[in-house]
């Protein structure tokens, strides 16, 4: 009877997290690097608590963790040695897909390693010491050179120093009276000792010491076992003396000081043939060191042409053998064969890791790699057989806990699922794409989601782009980001080629790709709000006709004391029919008057998209409560907070709209512009309960009855905070009496109840209270619901108080927004503007028209587009953060940590 179990369908999870399954991992001794390995590659395996501090390793794998640093610093010797000699180093791009490790090839690594790496040492160590010969060759003839020409004169060009004057001075410094030799002896010392060696010669020696030196023309090279060259300045040296007692203490200062000591013929002729003698020498040499130079490439080459796959899968080999250090052993010490780990894997990852873990067992068991047909036909056979098989031991292993697996089944990695509850909570993951995966990093940057609480980031794909438009709302800076995203995206695989591939890391080039769609987004709604508001590059446009028109007379323009408006209650002003799409294009070109209203109606749109955002807020708030079933905090928290904001600040927006409907236009008193109240105001005497005297032939109320509406509303909104400020811990103060009454045996834990005020989190009840039992109830409780009645006053303030500063923190849309037109609008004028009425003439105008459109050009991109949509992106951040994630996002959850290696680089 064949047993059929079917697969989990893979979700893609954004909304919120996925399913986790906590297993057990059962590992084999034998083929555990290898499954690691894949489950690596794979990446979705979390293991738990492996990495603690506390934790006890088995030291099972110490030694090949050892080998690897080992075999780590011999890959990093080689790599110098290539970089040094410039060889090429081939680098493999898909080396995770198609070079993946295997246990048995870590020793065929170390044998490669090592017999490369001797004899690239011993070609290497070969060259150094030719190179060294060659340079103390001509240290040596240098020497001998310029003490040839300073002790015979070149065609009389120096002072003539023969061997009898030489003596003369030598002899008129010494005390010695009987007959000597001048003896010489040259050589070459370091630059930045020579002067140190100088003064110390002087004060031993004296005037019987004379010493003349030169610089050598070209820097030498010094030579150090185990380092690399050193480029060095060099001094050659003549030191001349009549009495050779001096000499041993001379030849002792010179060791000291690494001074290279060399003979020196006696006669010109002899030093003229030893100056050829080292001449032949050092093209012998050069010879041989080409030779040895080949030699040392050809190695280094075939080093090259797979240091990468090694260094790469050694590093990941590092890394396995340390988790493998970390796992608890199965089987007692003296002969371990299992490693059990229990590890968080995605539901619907399960069965693609069981998979996983078989192939890879058979693969080390010694399946053959065929052909890709013969091995897919044979993998489809093996997997129902092996399906079958599983599924027929676990029904026999629930029918008799005896049940012992099958001879070829003891070396299977094994993943099981656990079914005891556990108290902490299992991770958060979401399955993200190259699209989703910017807007993610946004959230994840301010906290982690908990586990299956509702993630911000898909409202954040329309919210944060619009937000970031009402501020940069611009219909050619906003073309300027979909042209530069575009290109991202367009190119993004030449740029993925060459962050693989480069050497060093560019990390504005990674910023910027890894959000491309994000600035693709911000650049449509910025181009949308530019149309809106009409501006593009901070000059209107008029495609539908304006709605107004000045009809003002000549003597009417004469008279200094009229005050020129555009009247919306007069026809002869305006048609009475708004324009089609976004703001009137009279509004841009008309002063004060453009100022005011424009300021007007942003000031009021940021306060009914900030609201709208906070009440989205409150909704996804009551969406987690339902769906972690929490109806304490849904009716104890959450809706006395939408209360609160609907009474008031809902409110505040209907007047906004009422007022807009309401009046203005062509519309007759009490309902034209002249009569319209202000919202500020109304809104202020709503909240101070206080009436205000109308304007003459004007309404005193907005609508009917509007002040019992009003005092309604603020005296519901007031009742809502004593709920908000009693209802929970009112509620868990009932609940914990009731568990009293029914366990009077056992006492709440109190960091228990604690917890559960914060309506973010969800934690299991523990079973045990062993610390509490050591306290009387009556402490207990009392400092218990202190802490409970003081984190619910903190709730309370913050949501009154936060409702009103989260409100005007929104008022930075406007600001924003007035202070990008402002500054487009400086740009234009000061810059460009100056370019067009310029009155010189034409070959001086053409010119000076060009430097200041390229002036502007430079300056609209640095300062309005990356210096103020970088301004305008953090507000938007903070708004997300701060005002729209505060009411319903916690933040503390765990991130799913798999175990995995990540994409490997030039840089690797």
């Amino acid at each position: 009877m064949k047993i059929f179990k079917k697969r989990q369908t893979k979700v893609k999870s954004f909304f919120r997290s996925e399913d986790m399954d906590l297993c057990q991992l059962l590992l084999h001794v034998d083929n555990a690097f290898d499954c690691l390995i894949e489950l690596g590659h794979h990446g979705s395996v979390q293991f738990n608590n492996v990495y603690d501090e506390d934790r006890l390793l088995n030291n099972l794998y110490s030694r090949k963790v050892a080998q690897c640093h080992e075999l780590l610093r011999l890959v990093e010797n080689l790599h110098n040695q290539i970089t040094q000699l410039h060889v090429n180093e081939v680098f493999y791009p898909d080396v995770d897909r198609d070079d993946r490790m295997r246990e048995k090839d870590l020793a065929k690594y170390g044998d490669r390693l090592k017999r490369i790496h001797v004899e690239a040492n011993a070609v290497t160590e070969h060259y150094y010491r030719l190179d060294n010969r060659r340079y103390r060759m001509m240290e040596h003839s240098f020497a001998i050179t310029r003490a040839n020409k300073f002790m015979a004169a070149d065609m009389g060009s120096e002072l003539l120093y023969s061997e009898s004057t030489m003596m003369g001075l030598v002899q008129d410094a010494t005390t010695a009276t009987h007959q000597s030799q001048l003896n010489y002896m040259i050589g070459c010392i370091r630059a930045d000792k020579f002067y140190s060696f100088e003064l110390l010669l002087y004060r031993l020696c004296s005037f019987n010491l004379i010493i003349r030196f030169t610089e050598m023309p070209t820097p030498v090279f010094e030579f150090h076992h185990g380092q690399r060259p050193e480029k060095v300045r060099k001094f050659a040296l003549l030191m001349m003396a009549s009495s050779t007692m001096l000499w041993p203490k001379v030849l002792k200062i010179c060791g000291h000081y690494h001074v290279n000591v060399y003979d020196c013929p006696r006669s010109a002729s002899q030093r003229e043939e030893k100056v050829r003698e080292l001449s032949q020498e050092i093209v012998n040499v050069e010879k041989v060191l080409k030779e040895a130079e080949f030699m040392r490439r050809q190695i280094l080459e075939v080093a090259g042409q797979d240091l990468f796959i090694v260094r790469v899968n050694l590093r990941k080999a590092l890394k396995v053998y340390d988790l493998m250090n970390r796992l608890r052993l199965v089987g007692g010490l003296e002969v371990p064969r299992y490693l059990l780990a229990e590890v968080y894997v995605p539901s619907s990852d399960v069965q693609e890791v069981r998979d996983i873990l078989r192939n890879t067992s058979r693969l080390s068991g010694g399946a053959d790699r065929k052909s890709e047909r013969d091995k897919a036909k044979e993998m489809d056979e093996e997997d129902e057989e092996m399906t079958e098989k599983y599924q027929r031991m676990r029904w026999q292993e629930r029918r008799d806990s005896d049940f012992e697996p099958d001879e070829d089944m003891s070396s299977r990695a094994i993943l099981l699922k656990k079914t005891r509850l556990v108290n902490h909570m299992p991770p958060t993951y979401f399955r993200l794409n190259r699209f989703t995966r910017g807007f993610q990093n946004l959230i994840d940057a301010y906290g982690m989601a908990d586990y299956k609480e509702l993630n911000p980031a898909p409202y954040t794909i329309i919210t944060f782009p619009f937000l970031f438009a009402v501020m940069f709302g611009d219909l050619g800076h906003g073309l300027l980001l979909i042209l530069f995203s575009g290109l991202m995206i367009w190119k993004h695989k030449e740029i993925k080629k060459y962050q693989i591939s480069s050497t060093s890391e560019n990390e504005i080039l990674n910023i910027l790709f890894a959000g491309r769609y994000i600035i693709l987004l911000m650049g449509i709604f910025s181009a949308y709000m530019g149309l809106i508001y009409n501006i593009v590059m901070s000059k209107g446009f008029n495609l539908f006709g304006s709605s107004w028109s000045c009809r003002y007379n000549a003597s009417t323009l004469e008279d200094h004391m009229t005050q020129l408006t555009l009247n919306a209650a007069d026809p002869n002003f305006y048609t009475g029919n708004p324009y089609p799409i976004g703001m009137d294009p009279v509004w841009a070109v008309c002063g004060q008057d453009s100022i005011t209203t424009t300021n007007s109606m942003k000031m009021k749109l940021a306060i009914v998209l900030g609201i709208s955002q906070m009440m989205f807020g409150l909704g996804l708030a009551a969406a987690n409560c339902v769906l972690l079933k929490k109806k304490a905090d849904l009716f104890l928290v959450v809706i006395p907070q939408m209360v609160f904001m609907i009474c008031l600040f809902c409110y505040l927006v209907f007047l906004i709209f009422y007022k807009w409907l309401a009046f203005g236009g062509h519309k007759e008193t009490p309902y034209n512009s002249a009569c319209a109240p202000s919202v500020l105001i109304t809104f202020i005497n709503m909240m101070l309960m206080k009436d205000e005297e109308p304007a003459e032939n004007c309404l005193a109320d907005m609508y009917p009855y509007e002040r019992m509406v009003e005092y309604a509303l603020v005296m519901i909104a007031l009742c809502s905070i004593p709920i908000l400020l009693a209802g929970k811990p009112l509620y868990l103060l009932r609940r914990r009496h009731q568990k009293q009454r029914e366990f009077r045996d056992l006492k709440p834990m109190r960091r228990q109840t604690i917890r559960e005020m914060r309506s973010t989190m969800r934690y299991t009840e523990d079973d045990s209270s062993e610390m509490s039992k050591q306290k009387s109830v009556d402490n207990e409780e009392e400092f218990e619901m202190s802490e409970i009645w003081i984190h619910s006053g903190i709730h309370t303030i913050e949501t009154v108080l936060g409702s009103v500063s989260h409100t005007a923190s929104y008022l930075r849309l406007w600001a924003l927004s007035l202070a990008h037109d402002q500054l487009s609008d400086v740009l234009w004028h000061m810059v460009l503007n100056k370019g067009f009425h310029n009155n010189l003439p034409l070959y001086y105008g053409v010119p000076m028209l060009m430097a200041s459109f390229f002036a502007w050009a430079i300056l609209t991109v640095a300062i309005l587009v990356m210096m103020e949509g970088l301004s305008a992106f953090l507000h938007t951040l903070r708004l997300h953060w701060v005002e729209f994630q505060s009411k319903f996002f916690g933040g503390a959850g765990e991130s799913f940590k798999a175990f995995s290696f990540p994409p490997s680089n030039q840089r690797s």
